[in-house]
Formats: C-alpha cells, structure tokens, sequence
C-alpha cells in the first residue's frame, strides 16, 4: 500500500504527464494546422505557375511543330544548293577557261598528190564567269523564353512552425524544471526532507 507522500507523489506525476500530453496534442494541432495552410498555399503558388507557364507552353508547341520544322526543311534546301554551288566552283577550279574555235575545222589542201597540206585551227581562250550565289542562309526561329517563375516562399510557415515549437519546448522546460524545483527544495527545506521519493 502507497504511503501519502508517494500517493502524491504520483498524482504529481500524473499530473504533470497528462499535462505533457495536452501540450503534445496542442502542439500537434497547430503544426497540423499550419501544415493545412502550407499546403493550401503551395497548391495556389503551383497553379499560379501554370498559368504563367500556360502562353509559354503553347509558344513552345509551336515552336517544335511548326516553326522548327520548316526551319529544318529550309536549311536542307539551302545545303543542297550551296552543295551544287560549290561543285560548279569546283568544276570551274578544274578547268577555268574555255577554248574558242576562232577559224571552224582544219581544213585539208591537196595540192600535190600524196602530199596534204592541213591548215591549223586558230583558238582564242576566255575565263569562265564564276557564278553568284545569291540565296542566304535561312534563320533559325527564335526559341521561346520561359517567364520568370519565383520560388515558393515557405519563410513565414517556418516562422510560425518555429514559434510554435519554441513555445512547446518552453512549456515543457518549465514544467520540467518546476518538477526538479519541488524535487530539490526537499533537501533545502527541513520539512520535505523527510519524505521519501
């Protein structure tokens, strides 16, 4: 059977647990609750992004569907003509004039028989035109730019988580170090030496 110190001794004890326990379930209700705002919020910042991405989005789908696409053909066009050009350059490099008959066919005088008489063809030789080229070089079409999207700014929930936490941990700190105040003015009281723990 407890003796009336230790029957109070553990009433104390109860006492001092189920308060603990209430601070526990208050305190896990406010971060609860300040979960629920963070998220309600988070969901707000995250559809407000969606919509800022919205015109980026349909910029960009046109982009890859329908401008890059014709880019890409134009360029392919553009490659194959500078590829013709520069053969013709080439064919140009390889023989650069052209030869010009001035007096057409060599013509053949007989005047003695057996003997032939050939009078040589005359040639004038004039440099090849070195064509133009003149198509140019297709643009590429300017990629979309994303806006701009700030990040979610979570500092006042931390405040307020962190409050609430301090809070918490100062109510359990005081009613601990008021349980070892009772405990310690036993020794320094006379009275309460007596009792037993």
């Amino acid at each position: 059977m407890a003796t009336i110190p230790q029957f109070k001794q553990r009433q104390i004890a109860r006492r001092s647990t189920s308060d603990i326990d209430r601070l526990a379930k208050q305190y896990k209700a406010s971060v609860d609750a300040m979960t629920g705002q963070y998220q309600t919020a988070f969901t707000g910042y995250q559809a407000g992004v969606a919509e800022k991405m919205k015109p980026y989005e349909a910029q960009m789908a046109t982009y890859k569907e329908s401008l890059l696409p014709t880019y890409e053909s134009q360029q392919a066009l553009y490659k194959q003509k500078l590829d013709d050009y520069n053969k013709v350059l080439a064919g140009i490099a390889a023989d650069p004039v052209t030869r010009n008959i001035d007096k057409p066919g060599a013509v053949e005088d007989r005047p003695i028989a057996g003997s032939i008489r050939v009078t040589p063809v005359e040639y004038t030789y004039t440099a090849k035109p070195i064509p133009k080229f003149t198509d140019k070089a297709p643009v590429a079409p300017p990629i979309p730019v994303s806006p701009t999207v700030e990040p979610f700014d979570s500092t006042q929930f931390e405040a307020k988580k962190g409050v609430a936490e301090g809070e918490f941990k100062r109510e359990i700190g005081e009613r601990r170090a008021a349980k070892l105040g009772v405990v310690s003015r036993r020794g320094a009281r006379p009275l309460l030496s007596g009792a037993q723990a």
